[in-house]
């Protein structure tokens, strides 16, 4: 055996371990979840009199009749009306500016304070768009709603008061809800995929006492944690991650409240998931170029900064499970036979990513009661293919990360909207094709692999190739009904 085919498999063999503690992460988070007792936030009463100040900010970019259906839900929030600020941050395109401002005005009822904000250039995107509203308001807290949510009346009053019974709390995080995960396949797939992030992995680490993330969007800050710890900066593409760490590393904590769900809107078609995962893969790559040496040097206990360091370490799987087909593919050209030792640990962690990958997506569901939902079979096995389907697109937004490539923030395209070119799937109905004859070309170990990343190539390439779900041109802006 040659030395080359030595320090490929020494190098795959490395490459799977990562996988396994990957894959193990999420295996503890779901037992967690499953045995530790759930941690009571504390959420006192508070009479009126005393109830702070809060702005709600709600960042839009030529959302259209989205912009109007939150500043809606927005104004309907239960807070003092002399107590409540709500900025609509408009970073789109300016010749729609005055229109947005007019519809706005129209649909929601006077007496409620709502301002139409714009900048006038994208610089740090939606972190420099929130940045950009604080500087207009001294409130002390600050609730953030992306365009596709509409959260319940009484939102503020089942978060803030946590934070007012906390000063040590940076932020309170709502789970997330989907209101159109019936839509397709593509979105229950999405659906079970997030209720396992929000229900298992945030529950579970806000309930073992450790480090969680911001979502970016239906959660309330305090926002001395936001001054204290630097601020919304815009050199990354997932400032919520980038802020929510560096909370961390100064000893700020966050909470979950699982059984507040805000509902929102999955991404419909292949193209749209495929662009929004490509680019929080590419943020979360980003923070761990920029935060890793941060966390490492900082005076956290060792076990903190081992915990925080795999949380935002997660993105890296697609890179991973790339690379293990590259070497492999390079192995099987060689000619070269496994060691034992190396086909043994690749047996290992196939059995490992599966098994893990399914008890984690069962135990979302069976935490929030769907474990016997029509279709959940369908819907689980979807969600273990289609994530394969994103290996290329992942695995280039991360090189692309660490390369120091052009920041370009490539917003989720939303139902119903127009997407002129770009991506058809190509590479991976590529990619899908030529994969199944490395399947049964290999080993039996890797062979798995091979077969779920043929069929999420295959799957999310066809999808594109079809266009399915983007012919249809938006809804115009208008006000809806007050009624």
């Amino acid at each position: 055996m040659s030395g080359l085919s030595l320090i490929l498999q020494a190098a795959l063999a490395c490459v799977l371990i990562l996988l396994a503690l990957l894959s193990l992460q999420l295996l503890g988070l779901s037992l967690v979840r499953r045995i530790w007792p759930a941690r009571t936030l504390h959420i006192p009463s508070v009479s009126e009199g005393f109830l702070p100040s809060v702005l709600v900010q709600l960042p839009v970019c030529d959302e259209g009749a989205l912009a109007l259906r939150v500043a809606q839900a927005a104004a309907r929030l239960d807070w003092p009306r002399d107590r409540l600020e709500i900025q609509l941050l408009d970073d789109g395109k300016a010749e729609a500016h005055e229109a947005l401002c007019r519809s706005v005005h129209l649909a929601v009822p006077d007496g409620v304070n709502l301002v139409v904000l714009r900048r006038g250039e994208r610089a740090g995107f939606k972190a420099g768009n929130l940045a950009f509203g604080l500087n207009h308001s001294q409130a002390p807290y600050v609730a953030i709603f992306d365009a596709d949510f509409v959260p319940p009346e009484d939102f503020l009053r089942r978060t803030v008061p946590a934070l007012l019974a906390d000063p040590q709390l940076a932020f309170v995080q709502a789970r997330w809800g989907h209101a159109n995960r019936a839509r397709n396949w593509l979105t229950r797939a999405q659906g079970l995929l997030l209720d396992s992030h929000f229900a298992v992995e945030q529950d579970g680490r806000f309930r073992a006492g450790l480090p969680i993330s911001f979502n970016g969007s239906a959660g309330v800050w305090n926002r001395r944690a936001i001054d204290q710890c630097g601020g919304w900066t815009g050199d990354t593409l997932t400032e919520d991650l980038d802020l929510s760490v560096r909370c961390a590393i100064k000893g700020w904590r966050g909470a979950m409240l699982a059984d507040l769900e805000v509902p929102g809107e999955l991404p419909e078609t292949a193209a749209a998931w495929r662009a929004q995962q490509a680019r929080w893969t590419k943020g979360h790559a980003q923070v761990a170029r920029k935060l890793l040496p941060r966390i490492l040097a900082s005076d956290m206990p060792f076990w903190k900064k081992l915990v925080l360091s795999f949380q935002i370490l997660q993105f890296a799987f697609y890179t991973l499970a790339a690379l293990s087909a590259a070497i492999s593919i390079a192995l099987m050209w060689m000619g070269v036979t496994y060691l034992h030792a190396v086909a043994e640990l690749g047996l290992g962690v196939t059995i490992i990513g599966v098994g893990t990958s399914v008890g984690y997506l069962y135990t979302g569901q069976l935490m929030l009661g769907r474990a016997s939902e029509p279709r959940l079979p369908q819907s689980l096995l979807l969600a273990l293919v289609f994530p394969s389907g994103l290996i290329l697109s992942n695995a280039r937004a991360t090189l692309e990360a660490f390369s120091g490539a052009d920041m370009v923030f490539i917003r989720t395209p939303r139902a119903g909207e127009f997407v002129v070119g770009g991506w058809r799937g190509r590479p991976e109905l590529a990619a899908g094709l030529l994969l199944p004859v490395f399947a049964l070309a290999e080993q039996a170990w890797s062979a798995p692999f091979y077969a779920f990343a043929a069929a999420g190539l295959l799957s999310i390439g066809a999808m594109g190739w079809s266009g399915s779900g983007e012919i249809r041109p938006r809804e115009a802006l208008r006000p809806k009904s007050q009624n």
